[in-house]
């Protein structure tokens, strides 16, 4: 045993006498509207040195998790039903990284962390067709071309009873996607919601509403769908069976995908993939002799097959039948359109 192991021991059992224990002392709520990553739920019988083990094949890594999770203040005190944030081995060092790597050979009991999405209901999604709309904005009470929190919209309904005085609703655009990817073409509409609005009254040939929560600007024209329920918490699945997707594009068709960003599959519910799954991000792995004349390239002797590179993570948020919403977890380069999903 190396010497600043056996100084951490020591350490451990002047300052604390034992490991974490599980004691009834209270902490702060865990509120799913603001916070977002991964976190686990605190069992009867869970210390931070166990869960360390369990989470990180580890007992020494539980001063990170401590340092992650500022309502704990003292580690003899973890409460059973309170959750804790849990964080990525490899970074141990940094309380910012957010997924990760669980110890799956443990025949005791079977660790579940979540996932938790504090946006979940704002972000969007790609379908075959485009959702069936209620309603059309025609203006904002004051004319303004952007609106936002607290506007009053004028709304044409679909039909007499499409939208109700009282109920919630949201916002949203769309927009077609035309794809080739790997010899074979992606055909779906992407949806936008920019807004939560609540219907006020029905007046006449039009309702008002007003914006409750805004996402993004809503403009002339958008339509209104039914308010789109989504829980924010995930149970996290890390070793689903593989699959064969692709990234279709990102949320605002950036051209470089990075940490954090919401971007869509090819594959959905049609293909057994549900949220709270975790794939790997694959790049093509180009040979140098790439760069080569035609002539060069095509000698037996170049033609090798290279390993495509893992450039990322990332974990499904929301399937639809055809795709699914996405968000990168983590990028060891840049992540683009076209890019492989395993």
């Amino acid at each position: 045993m190396n010497l600043k192991k056996l100084v951490l021991i020591f350490l451990t059992i002047i300052l604390f006498g034992h490991p974490p224990l599980v004691t009834a002392e209270k902490s702060e709520a865990f509120n799913p509207d603001q916070d977002t990553g991964f976190y686990y739920t605190i069992q009867k019988g869970d210390t931070l040195w166990d869960l360390s083990e369990k989470f990180y094949n580890s007992q020494w890594d539980w001063p990170g998790l401590w340092e992650m999770n500022k309502q704990i203040k003292n580690p003899h005190w973890i409460y059973p039903g309170k959750k804790i944030q849990i964080f990525l081995k490899s970074a141990a060092s940094s309380p910012k990284s957010s997924e990760p790597v669980l110890k799956t050979d443990d025949p005791t009991r079977k660790i579940i962390p979540e996932f938790v999405y504090s946006k979940m209901n704002r972000v969007g999604f790609v379908k075959k067709k485009a959702v069936p709309s209620l309603g059309t904005i025609l203006r904002e009470q004051d004319g303004n071309l952007m609106m936002s929190t607290n506007d009053i919209l004028y709304i044409k309904p679909d039909s007499p009873d499409a939208l109700v005085p009282g109920r919630r609703y949201q916002v949203f655009a769309t927009k077609k996607i035309k794809e080739h990817f790997n010899d074979e073409q992606f055909n779906g509409v992407q949806h936008l919601i920019k807004a939560d609005i609540q219907v006020t009254a029905s007046k006449k040939g039009y309702v008002t509403a007003v914006i409750t929560d805004s996402f993004l600007d809503a403009n002339v024209g958008d339509r209104i769908m039914a308010y789109y329920e989504r829980t924010p918490e995930l149970t996290v699945y890390p070793d689903p069976d593989p699959i064969d997707a692709t990234i279709i594009c990102s949320q605002e068709h950036s051209l470089m995908i990075n940490d954090y960003a919401i971007a869509f599959i090819n594959k959905g519910s049609d293909h057994d993939i549900h949220p709270g799954q975790i794939y790997s991000v694959r790049q093509e792995n180009r040979s140098a002799f790439d760069a080569f004349d035609e002539s060069v390239k095509a000698l037996d002797s170049y033609d090798i097959q290279l390993e495509p590179l893992t450039s990322g993570r990332l974990i499904v948020l929301h399937t639809e039948d055809i795709a699914s919403t996405v968000m990168i977890l983590s990028s060891a380069r840049d992540i683009h359109p076209g890019d492989m999903v395993r």
